[in-house]
């Protein structure tokens, strides 16, 4: 019989601390967000004890979470903030050009910008991740699009699984999704899932006189309107309802304007796995989940079995306290911590995201053999891959002035585009913001008043963003590793000729709106200045792409555990997100991805979420 440990937990839905007298779990799942959470509950509602740990605590019901509005906000709250600083080149001086550049003062304050203070230390460039109940899901700005089919379709293709195909993809996402914004029975979406979704209809078209000329002008520019030159309030409202996640043959070509999609309920209120963990504990008290929050993950128990025999997870430690990890802006190296412990019964699924993921296995001795040597760590199993890959879309922006401040601007929609550098499918996503948004720092974004206009974009399935790294710094399992994306490698002129077209689309929406609305002239601040921004100086094609190369941002790592065939010595995991080399580990996050899944990755991570829970509940380990 296994022994077991006492160890002090909350459990979801009583609000009570609870000695667990049985320490050992069919499934143990590390990590609560968009992979990790609704796997944890599946997996319970599939019959099975079930362990999900969480280094955060639940901040679900604060109105600051609850409001996607205040996205900006939730993700620079210090009670969940986890604070990496990556690189994007391995140039040192290129780092240096990056205009948010963040450092820290000798008084343990930061500093943004070129210019540091004499004493500052360089950190890196901001990439805040989010340690709460719901994960990355609970800060984000719950944006909810599907990738592409040709992003599934390869997935299927590089492994041979065709459960992979874009077809079945879309059956699991039916399964989860719960939408509020089409009639009930729409082709291509679910109405009884746990994912609820959502979508603004559009009725701030009639009080917003600046954004009703914004949106006639981005329309026009977009050909969402075919030739027409009259396009009324209606035609407007028709395009800001459009389906963006619509079942039709051609939809990854279509271009134009959409709605933008939310994981929000049927109030406008943000839904995210932390909703469905604890619906699950209110509807069924006796369900086989426990959740232990402020619970970090530090190491991996093997059982050798043999030598015919791979090894496999037996148990895992943990401490139990709040800002265990080095990222944390509250950690304190004096906090007291408890050691955790639980027995894994049948299997472990480390769901900590694309930086967390990477960084658990090479501790644990999965990785590249001469790295973990570096460290002195065991090498339980040489995957090279761990760690590789690091992906990501780039993101960029023009920011304008108005002549004046914006009245009614309006709420949510979507531009998507395609360029001269696709290879078929649409390749930006755009949206106009009344608000600055030029990338993440400590703090941001910075405050311009009622008369920006901030035209972001997301570039879709680059082609040069493949190449970064998560590396260990130390075998302390409390440090952030070392990351790298190495933006811009291999084809990157063709990521940034997409990008330059959409930045001067941004220009041309600017330069077309009417003298009658009084906005006019803009003056840009980026990537070209002064006013009438496309005719400065600094506004080549040359001078625009060098200005992208430097600035470019990102927020939605993914593909350091990648899937990929089982003869790729490069591919971490197969095709049901099985570790290789050992037994009874899997990876369900973002990292699992061996390309950029579409714009923004919650919703592809929600599907594979219910994807594994199928396959592990297939399996019947």
């Amino acid at each position: 019989m296994l022994k077991t440990v006492a160890i002090s937990s909350l459990i979801l839905g009583l609000g009570v601390n609870y000695v667990a007298s049985q320490n050992e779990f069919d499934y143990i799942v590390v990590g609560s967000g968009p992979g990790g959470g609704p796997l944890a509950v599946d997996l319970a509602k599939g019959g099975h004890t079930v362990l999900l740990l969480e280094a955060g605590d639940d901040l679900s019901e604060d109105p600051l979470y609850e409001n996607i509005d205040r996205a900006t906000e939730a993700s620079n709250d210090p009670r969940s903030r986890w604070d990496f600083f990556v690189k994007h080149s391995d140039d040192p001086e290129q780092e240096l050009k990056y205009k948010h550049m963040t450092w820290r003062n000798p008084d343990g304050s930061f500093y943004v910008g070129l210019d540091p203070p004499e004493g500052a230390e360089q950190l890196g460039i901001y990439y805040p991740r989010a340690a709460t109940l719901g994960g990355c899901a609970m800060h984000n700005a719950a944006v909810f699009h599907l990738p592409s089919d040709d992003n599934w379709n390869y997935i299927a293709d590089i492994t041979g699984d065709d459960s992979w195909r874009a077809p079945e993809m879309r059956k699991i996402f039916e399964e989860i999704e719960n939408c509020h914004y089409l009639a009930n029975g729409t082709a291509g979406h679910g109405f009884s899932g746990w994912l609820e979704s959502n979508q603004d209809t559009g009725s701030w078209l009639g009080n917003a006189t600046d954004g009703t000329e914004l949106l006639k002008v981005i329309a026009e520019s977009s050909g969402s309107v075919g030739n027409s030159t009259a396009i009324s309030d209606a035609d407007l409202r028709t395009l800001v309802n459009r389906d963006i996640n619509g079942p039709e043959p051609n939809r990854d070509q279509l271009t134009g304007v959409f709605g933008m999609a939310t994981h929000t309920d049927a109030a406008g209120h943000r839904f995210s796995p932390a909703n469905y963990i604890k619906q699950a504990l209110k509807e069924n008290p006796d369900l086989a989940l426990q959740v232990r929050y402020n619970s970090f993950l530090t190491n991996i128990q093997w059982d050798q079995l043999s030598a015919e025999q791979p090894p496999a997870v037996m148990a895992i430690d943990y401490v139990v306290g709040p800002s265990a990890y080095k990222a944390d802006p509250r950690y304190d190296p004096n906090q007291n911590t408890t050691a955790g412990f639980s027995w894994v019964g049948k299997e472990l699924i480390i769901a900590g995201g694309a930086f967390n993921t990477p960084q658990i296995l090479k501790l644990s001795g999965i990785g590249p053999a001469e790295e973990l040597q570096k460290h002195n760590i065991t090498v339980v199993s040489d995957v090279p891959g761990v760690g590789e890959n690091l992906g990501d879309n780039y993101e960029g922006g023009v920011l304008s002035m108005a002549s004046k401040p914006f009245e009614g601007f309006g709420n949510r929609y979507v531009v998507q585009l395609k360029t001269s550098a696709s290879e078929g499918n649409r390749d930006i996503f755009l949206w106009p913001l009344n608000s600055g948004f030029e990338g993440f720092w400590p703090g941001y974004p910075d405050n311009y008043g009622p008369n920006v206009l901030t035209i972001p974009f997301v570039h879709m399935d680059p082609r040069s963003s493949n190449g970064g790294s998560v590396t260990l710094r130390s075998v302390d399992p409390f440090e952030p590793p070392e990351i790298n994306f190495r933006f811009f490698g291999n084809d990157s002129e063709k990521d940034l000729q997409a990008m330059l077209e959409a930045v001067k689309f941004a220009q041309k929406v600017k330069a077309l709106l009417p003298e009658s609305s009084g906005l006019a002239p803009f003056d840009e601040q980026h990537p070209c200045t002064g006013e009438d921004g496309a005719a400065a100086a600094d506004c080549s094609d040359e001078a625009i792409k060098e200005y992208l190369k430097l600035q470019t941002y990102s927020h939605h790592a993914s593909g350091t555990c990648a899937i990929g065939a089982v003869d790729d010595p490069m591919a971490v995991l197969d095709s049901k997100f099985r570790v290789k080399g050992v037994d009874r580990l899997r990876v369900v996050d973002a990292s699992v991805f061996p390309k950029p899944p579409g714009a923004f990755p919650v919703l592809p991570t929600f599907m594979i979420s219910k994807k594994a829970a199928k396959v592990i509940l297939e399996d019947g380990r």
